[in-house]
């Protein structure tokens, strides 16, 4: 019984000792310590972002076009627009552009009304029909568009074309490899400027874009016919990295 006694005293007394120190038996605070070391190594490193670069002639041009029709009655204005818009379909299909190509990008019909005498008044209604067509044959860009432009006539209209590269990822491995040399170029002049030595990466994360860069060559007179001038120019696609070296 005196024995029980003693060992209930001895544990009673460790309780106070470590309540009146603020000690914690199970070691919180050296877990404190080593987060604020994991921490603070995350930002011990030499950090640099590196470009690799080319310049790439696109393959394929993307063009919306369509028709725009504006008639009394919605039947005429929908079966002209049906027949200018068939006329142009025509047109790219002619010139070899596959079905996938040709997508249905917006089709709206709306009232029109003008504003005459003080009063609203009802004057009909237009039909839209447009499209976003791939062209890939890049010579024949020209072409396509001047004779979608006879084939639908006035109703026809062009919003915008703009240039890409069918499978821009064919370039990337070799771009890649240029980003993570500079990188490791620019990291090495800081780390001898500083005069440590560059480690291991320990963080790397990459994003790629490409963007129009210069002009190409004009459109030229064929058999005393001047078409539509497209410019393809060039593209060029970038990858940039950014990468953590540690301090060797």
């Amino acid at each position: 019984m005196r024995k029980l006694s003693l060992v209930f005293a001895a544990l009673l007394l460790i309780s106070l000792i470590a309540g009146s120190t603020g000690c914690d038996i199970y070691g919180d605070s050296g877990d404190d310590t080593v987060v604020q070391s994991i921490n603070s190594d995350q930002n011990i490193g030499i950090s640099v972002t590196g470009v690799g670069e080319v310049d790439v002639n696109p393959d394929i041009a993307l063009v919306n076009i369509g028709v725009q029709v504006q008639m009394k009655t919605l039947a005429e204005a929908q079966q002209q627009a049906a027949e200018s818009m068939a006329a142009v379909t025509d047109v790219l299909k002619n010139n070899s552009i596959a079905d996938k190509d040709i997508q249905t990008a917006a089709y709206s019909i709306q009232p029109v009304w003008a504003w005459v005498d003080s009063n609203y008044v009802f004057i009909g209604y237009k039909v839209t029909n447009i499209v976003n067509v791939k062209i890939r044959e890049m010579d024949a860009i020209g072409d396509i568009i001047d004779e979608s432009v006879v084939a639908g006539g006035e109703y026809v209209i062009i919003n915008s074309i703009a240039f890409t590269i069918d499978k821009p990822e064919t370039y990337y491995e070799s771009i890649r490899s240029t980003a993570m040399d500079d990188a490791k170029a620019k990291a090495t002049q800081l780390a001898k400027s500083a005069g440590v030595k560059v480690g291991k990466p320990i963080s790397i994360n990459e994003s790629a874009y490409y963007s129009i860069n210069k002009s190409g060559a004009q459109a030229v007179d064929i058999e005393g016919r001047v078409p539509t001038s497209i410019s393809a120019g060039e593209l060029t696609i970038s990858i940039t990295v950014q990468v953590v070296y540690t301090i060797g």
